[in-house]
């Protein structure tokens, strides 16, 4: 495809184009307003973030774990207005959801004309990934809001700006460095405007990395660093066992770049195969009828907008599952070049395709969003929950009337110990005397067991939970609650005895 001159800058849009653009908001708002009743808005991470947003509320440092603090910091404001635990990190949560709509809108309109341009903020709106993870207490829309908005002052010419604001998503995910890198790296033909970038990145990132590496000890750029391992042949390798310093939670502490060293043969055996697995993923958060609209819009769109692009080849050196989680990162570029691509096929067309073109443009934008949402982003949408929610709140919410105050409770997953407001021990996957022993000698007050949890991954606690013979013989623990809705919903909570 030739080159094309990218458009100029357009005009502010008229009162009718913001009218248009409100009216999009709030259809996006409705779409993710309803996906937040259908789930609890919490996974397996969400606690994480909670209990930092409480730490850093506190003025103490927050947790150290798999996270940055800029989401949780972003929570510990929103406390100060929205009450409750999970609520503020829900309102941030959505709050740049639609945000990152605006955004997108704004970019597009950097070199397309208002119209065309609310078509990408169309397609970010009705999103179904992007809508689903403006509900839940989770970082991908605060990270997007905050990337994009870096974005948009980048193309705008504002190198400081949009420095520091992707500096701030770097302290939300470890990926806004490397899309800032990228970014400077882009603009290396204007010396100043990158200057101007890479100063308000540092002045953001620097003193963070200070704050990670005065936390951890040692020189850090993120504490997700343990993803830089050698992959693993099978996922049951990720569950911690007791003493098994060969798995991810107890190996040996090494640097990044000693991570990288030790980690390179089986990045190299392993890109390709993940670089597929994950472009199928892309494929899934961004089916083909758009990806066409796309791939036409390459030459009109801002070329800041490809940064992001890099994470993709980055996410395979990563000892993490292909997951819709990540193509999200790339989905708001790829709408603005989708709108891009319908602006260009309805306006730079061949002669003998210009009447076609329109209906053409807007049969594939229709096709691929309809395709989103019967596919697997749809079903991941509608389907978000991690087990049976209620029954886990139920138990949570018994242990908190009737269980030891800040007692350590021991369950594979956070929810319960989450709901009842106590400390989480997590569950190893040793033989049951084993973890019974390891439970009583770590000062572990309960033990949790949820059946839609042991038939996949404790299958060694069934007979437990099951069988009144077995827990009758068993004196190291005692069953306190037992609570079922239906088919695979059973929670039980041990007291565990000394």
């Amino acid at each position: 495809m030739p080159r094309q001159r990218p458009a100029p800058a357009a005009a502010p849009g008229t009162p009718t184009d913001w009218r248009l653009l409100a009216a999009i908001v709030a259809v996006g708002a409705a779409v993710r307003v309803w996906l937040a009743t259908q789930n609890s808005g919490m996974t397996m991470d969400s606690p994480l973030y909670v209990e930092m947003a409480e730490q850093l509320a506190r003025g103490g440092h927050g947790l150290l774990g798999p996270a940055h603090h800029g989401y949780p910091g972003l929570i510990a404001l929103a406390s100060a207005l929205v009450p409750g635990r999970e609520l503020p990190g829900r309102v941030v949560s959505f709050a740049a959801g639609l945000l990152l709509i605006v955004l997108v809108e704004r970019i597009a309109r950097r070199v397309l004309p208002p119209r065309p341009a609310l078509a990408g903020a169309t397609c970010v709106a009705l999103h179904p990934l992007l809508a689903v993870f403006s509900g839940p207490i989770m970082t991908e829309t605060s990270f997007l809001a905050l990337l994009y908005a870096g974005l948009l002052a980048a193309v705008a010419g504002r190198g400081s700006v949009a420095g520091v604001l992707l500096g701030l998503s770097y302290t939300v995910r470890p990926e806004g460095l490397l899309v800032a890198v990228v970014a400077v790296l882009a603009s290396v033909r204007r010396p100043r405007f990158a200057l101007a970038m890479a100063t308000g990145c540092l002045v953001v990132a620097a003193p963070y990395v200070g704050y990670l590496s005065q936390e951890t000890g040692r020189f850090s750029l993120t504490p997700k660093s343990a993803l830089v391992r050698p992959a693993l042949e099978d996922s049951k390798e990720t569950e911690w066992q007791v003493g098994d310093v060969n798995r991810p939670f107890t190996e040996p502490d090494r640097n990044l770049i000693e991570r990288f060293q030790w980690a390179a043969p089986s990045i190299a055996t392993h890109y390709v195969p993940n670089f597929v697995a994950h472009g199928r993923r892309v494929l899934e958060a961004w089916p083909a009828p758009l990806l066409v609209l796309s791939l036409l819009g390459l030459s009109i769109a801002p070329r800041l907008l490809f940064a992001p692009f890099a994470y993709l080849l980055v996410l395979p050196m990563l000892a993490v599952a292909p997951n819709l989680r990540f193509p999200q990162v790339l989905v708001p570029a790829l709408a603005v070049l989708a709108a891009c691509g319908a602006h260009w096929l309805t306006t730079r067309a061949p002669k003998p395709a210009a009447r076609w073109a329109p209906a053409l443009a807007i049969t594939l934008a229709a096709g691929g969003m309809a395709w989103e949402w019967v596919g697997q982003a749809g079903k991941t949408a509608r389907g978000f929950d991690d087990g049976p929610d209620y029954a886990f709140r139920a138990a949570g919410g018994w242990l908190r009337l009737n269980g030891e105050p800040n007692a350590l409770v021991m369950d594979r997953k956070p929810y319960v110990p989450f709901y009842a407001g106590m400390r989480h021990a997590h569950m190893p996957d040793d033989d049951y005397d084993t973890v019974v022993e390891y439970a009583r000698a770590t000062g572990v007050h309960y033990l949790v067991l949820e059946e839609h949890v042991m038939r996949s991954m404790r299958r060694q606690f069934v007979p437990l939970m099951s069988d009144p013979e077995f827990r009758s013989r068993e004196p190291r623990l005692r069953m306190v609650y037992a609570g079922s809705g239906g088919e695979y919903t059973g929670v039980a909570i041990f007291k565990v005895v000394r």
